[in-house]
């Protein structure tokens, strides 16, 4: 055996570095896997938080209109159409048809809104609160949704 060895010394090695090679790339394969995955699930998460702050927001509106503090309602509107904008340039590529148009179902219908309360911003308020509310209500449940899709996939991805 020992005679063996010290002829083929060279073809023994040659094989056992190739095995070891194998198992490496079988190994760093798997690695690399886990890592996609584990910044699939990061990404999933990091937009199921950027959904539930954009909801908060949402919410802040409906209040705020409920209690008539218009300035306030502007200013988180115009918060709101931010926040809208930056969902929809760093998660488009993650996001299905839906989402997406509902995203731009709310950037309308809140340019709508802001349009209406800053023009009424110094007449009456009456006629339009109702409607304000309904579009509020409208944009906070399609956060809401949109949140609860995020979370949805992410759970999905975990099991």
């Amino acid at each position: 055996m020992a005679d063996f060895l010290a002829r083929n010394w060279g073809n023994v090695a040659s094989v056992v570095g190739l095995v070891f090679s194998i198992l490496a790339f079988v190994f760093s394969k798997r690695a690399s896997k886990a890592a996609r995955e584990a910044r699939d699930a990061a990404m999933r998460q990091s937009l199921g938080e950027d959904m539930q702050g954009a909801l908060r927001s949402a919410q802040d509106i409906v209040t705020y209109l409920r209690d008539d503090k218009i300035e306030m309602t502007l200013l988180r509107i115009g918060d709101l159409m931010n926040q809208c904008s930056y969902l929809s340039a760093r998660w488009e590529p993650m996001l299905s048809e839906k989402s997406r148009n509902n995203l731009h179902e709310v950037a309308a219908e809140l340019r709508s809104m802001h349009s209406v309360l800053a023009r009424e911003i110094r007449g009456d308020m009456a006629k339009q609160k109702a409607r304000l509310a309904k579009a509020a209500q409208r944009v906070s449940s399609i956060f809401n949704e949109e949140r609860g899709t995020a979370a949805n996939a992410a759970e999905q991805e975990s099991e």
